[in-house]
């Protein structure tokens, strides 16, 4: 190695000269003993060496932080990272025995603090600058900690965000008759915004969803579909530029999925927006309705209620959902590892925990409403045999 004498002496009086230890350190680098004739390789090992240093510097210099976290009780712990003890630890399972983290991070950041840090971030809106600060890490850290988190849990999704099967549909379907919705129904499809900062470049103009006197607001659509126990059966990501919620159901998977399973018995309700077919009952529209078809209306308002009880508890427990900063990318990514994240709590945890967080998201007072995607109309077009369904529905009803 180049550096001769104590590493973190000489880094620590580097660091009080910058403002930004990390960039200024490593642009600074050659000056500490590189040379030309030095092998790429060589240059790698010095600069490996450095980052582990500035960070373990850092660390040392911030240790009284590092461990807050243990003194939390299990209520805190909850309120603090949304998720309880028991899930973090399988988190952290998981998370070393796929050996996720970069081995300079480890030696630095043990697995634990790494995943605690990640569930922080999710579940907080705090600067990613202030995350880094509260768990000793730089900026540049943190953000690769909290994407190479995402990764991980996008791993998990086909064991924790899937299609439910038929006994699945008939125990949620039994589940919502009995908190007094429709027969059949095993859960709802609905979109709702996920606001974003705006995008740089061209991208910017497919996800500008209203332009307002201060600038303009931007989201990400998310499509989803809840089952009975507030689980994600699917979820689906576009831009508000891809017009309204029947044109986005229709480019994606679940609209061949449910157009590909008309001899359901089971079925999910959805607002008037989307297509009235087998496997999606939409209510009546209209000023005069038969007894009959306010009925239905309803028990359909009721068993809708699901798709405002999961945002209400997604955006809740990951409040990092209210407003993303980040690329388009890394935003994507995130929404996808949050919703998996929801799934795992709510198997692992049971729907009771959802009880001790703080709901501090209202879909209802969005100043922009449940979904605010604009120029929507009724649907002009079904599916054969969803006429047939929901008039076999509200003749047994009566």
């Amino acid at each position: 190695m180049a550096f001769d004498g104590n590493l973190v002496s000489v880094l620590q009086s580097l660091v009080e000269a910058f403002i930004s230890p990390e960039e200024d350190l490593m642009l600074c680098s050659p000056r500490l003993g590189f040379s030309d004739e030095e092998t790429e390789e060589a240059r790698e090992e010095e600069e490996v060496a450095l980052r582990i240093a500035i960070e373990e510097w850092k660390a040392q210099r911030t240790s009284a932080k590092i461990t807050w976290e243990a003194t939390l009780s299990q209520k805190d712990f909850l309120t603090t990272f949304r998720v309880t003890r028991p899930l973090f630890k399988y988190l952290l399972y998981e998370w070393e025995r796929e050996q996720q983290a970069d081995a300079w991070k480890a030696r630095v950041h043990p697995a634990e603090r790494q995943v605690l840090a990640a569930l922080y971030y999710l579940g907080n809106l705090e600067p990613i600058t202030s995350v880094a600060e509260r768990f000793s890490m730089m900026p540049s850290t943190i953000h690769s900690v909290i994407m190479t988190f995402t990764n991980f849990i996008e791993t998990l999704g086909d064991r924790y965000l899937s299609w439910p099967n038929a006994q699945e549909k008939i125990r949620c379907s039994e589940i919502v008759r009995q908190n007094g919705g429709l027969p059949g129904v095993f859960g709802a499809l609905d979109a709702a915004l996920i606001k974003i900062r705006a995008p740089a470049g061209d991208e910017k103009a497919h996800y500008i969803y209203k332009k307002v006197s201060t600038g303009l607001k931007c989201a990400v659509v998310m499509q989803f579909v809840v089952d009975a126990e507030l689980l994600l059966r699917d979820v689906h990501l576009a831009a508000p530029s891809d017009a309204n919620r029947a044109s986005i159901l229709q480019t994606s998977r679940l609209w061949e999925l449910l157009h590909c399973t008309v001899a359901e018995e089971t079925h999910i309700v959805a607002p008037a927006v989307y297509p009235l077919a087998p496997t999606i009952m939409i209510p009546y529209v209209g000023e005069q309705l038969s007894p009959q078809e306010t009925t239905f209306n309803e028990l359909h308002s009721e068993a809708f209620k699901l798709t405002r009880n999961v945002m209400t508890a997604l955006k809740s427990r990951f409040r990092r959902l209210q407003l993303l900063d980040q690329k388009l990318t890394n935003i994507f990514k995130i929404i996808s590892s949050t919703c998996i994240l929801h799934n795992m709590a709510i198997m692992r945890e049971g729907p009771e925990v959802l009880q001790d967080l703080q709901m501090s998201y209202r879909s209802e007072t969005d100043e922009d409403g449940w979904h605010a995607l604009p120029q929507e109309t009724i649907a002009d077009f079904g599916i054969l045999g969803g006429e047939e369904k929901r008039h076999y529905l509200t003749t047994v009803l009566s």
